[in-house]
């Protein structure tokens, strides 16, 4: 079911739409039909994205279906937040989609509850990660269960406008700590009479705050599920994104309640700011919307060589435990997962290739953006550290729930401290 709450704010009444999956018992169970036997059989795909990304994908779909002509795959998209919702009301509703795209923040609240198959049992068993990086396939495992797959690595990084930066005497390629990062933004700010600030205000992203927390040695979420950081933490953390605002570095309150996730419609992508924190092979779509020669950076860093970052599954792939085609379903992730032309076809929309046989051959011929990207993460390489545990359930609110909270310090309507108490206090709630 999908709970709305209504919160009162400064600016009036704003309703939360809290995506809650309503699940049967026995869901697991109601996945036993596993074989698409000798006849044509039908499977539905659903991801969230771009119609760019989808046709992209589409064309892998179709490629699919060339080489398997008993498989018919139907397939449906839709935008990050609108996924989540519909996927929701399939799942209450009994028919959740044979295969299906995961979000990291999502795979405790549809693995655990029994809505994703084990693809280490049964029909999973097809899909093979033999040319995985091991730590990259580990992320889709949750207490012992391998609910996913990941589809694509990214990390999170800084995507910026090199020409502004260079102007300002920095060079973030090369990497910047947080106070050579915070007098760029400034001067940045000023070279553009203010109009365009240096960074987004990542004071509301979950992302910043868990690499700025594995910089300091800590955790977003601990193995248990719980926090992994104090109330002293995220204080420092929102007086650091706070200290960019108010020397004008970073993008006033207005324009970053208007964040979206979208390259489009976020500061950087409407030329707002010059910089901002985000997954590196949106690089692409950010220069397409900014219109300007991008590039993307490591994160800054006041520990030489440790920026935080670690290999992410971009997005995962995963089987509906009440799939009655679990063969079908689980030969088509194989497929997109492992084969050659399927990279070519998709290239770095979702990031690099995971199978890193196909990834090593797309490197070898890759141009503009691509070549940019697979440098970028080949350099870094050395430097990644393990993923983070796999969120717990209620990642997604958390998430929410940090945005909506600081919004209120960067509006001025509640101060650091308060903001902070009432974060952690609504935080732990939710994950007790």
């Amino acid at each position: 079911m999908v709970r709305t709450t209504v919160r009162r704010t400064g600016r009036g009444v704003a309703a939360l739409a809290v995506v809650v999956p309503l699940l049967l018992t026995g869901v697991a169970a109601c996945g036993s039909g596993s074989g698409a036997g000798d006849g044509d059989v039908t499977i539905t795909f659903v991801w969230w994205g771009s119609d760019g990304r989808a046709n992209l994908t589409k064309k892998a779909v179709e490629l699919f279906q060339q080489k398997n002509p008993k498989i018919k795959v139907q397939t449906s998209f839709s935008a990050y937040a609108a996924y989540w919702e519909k996927l929701a009301t399939q799942t209450a509703g009994g028919r959740p989609p044979d295969v299906l795209n995961v979000d990291t923040r999502y795979l405790a609240e549809y693995g655990g509850r029994g809505v994703l198959a084990d693809l280490n049992q049964g029909a999973g068993k097809a899909v093979s990660l033999a040319d995985v990086n091991p730590e990259l396939a580990a992320t889709g495992v949750y207490q012992g269960k391998r609910y996913a797959v990941p589809w694509a690595q990214n990390t999170p990084a800084m995507i910026y406008d090199p020409a502004a930066f260079t102007a300002a005497g920095a060079d973030p390629a090369k990497g910047l700590t947080w106070q050579q990062y915070a007098d760029a933004t400034r001067k940045v700010s000023a070279a553009s009479g203010f109009s365009a600030r240096g960074t987004t205000d990542f004071g509301i992203l979950d992302t910043t705050l868990e690499i700025w927390l594995r910089q300091q040695g800590k955790q977003f979420y601990t193995p248990a599920g719980k926090l992994g950081f104090a109330a002293d933490d995220l204080r420092r953390y929102w007086q650091l994104a706070s200290g960019f605002r108010d020397a004008k570095g970073a993008s006033p309150a207005d324009v970053t309640a208007s964040y979206n996730t979208s390259p489009e419609q976020a500061p950087l992508g409407k030329k707002l700011t010059s910089s901002e924190f985000a997954y590196d092979n949106l690089l692409p779509a950010y220069q397409k919307a900014n219109g300007k020669p991008l590039n993307v950076a490591p994160y800054p860093s006041d520990k030489a060589g440790d920026t935080g970052q670690y290999r992410r599954p971009s997005m995962f792939l995963a089987v509906s435990a009440r799939s009655a085609q679990q063969e079908a379903a689980a030969k088509l992730v194989d497929f997109l997962v492992n084969d050659a032309e399927v990279g070519k076809i998709v290239g770095t929309d979702r990031g690099l290739a995971p199978n890193l046989k196909v990834r090593a051959q797309l490197a070898g011929s890759a141009t503009g953006n691509d070549k940019t990207l697979y440098d970028f993460e080949a350099a870094l390489e050395p430097k990644l550290g393990a993923a983070p545990p796999v969120p717990p359930k209620g990642a997604g609110a958390i998430q929410k729930l940090l945005q909506r909270t600081y919004e209120e310090v960067a509006f001025g309507r509640m101060s650091i401290d308060d903001a902070v108490n009432r974060f952690m206090t609504e935080a732990e709630k939710g994950l007790s």
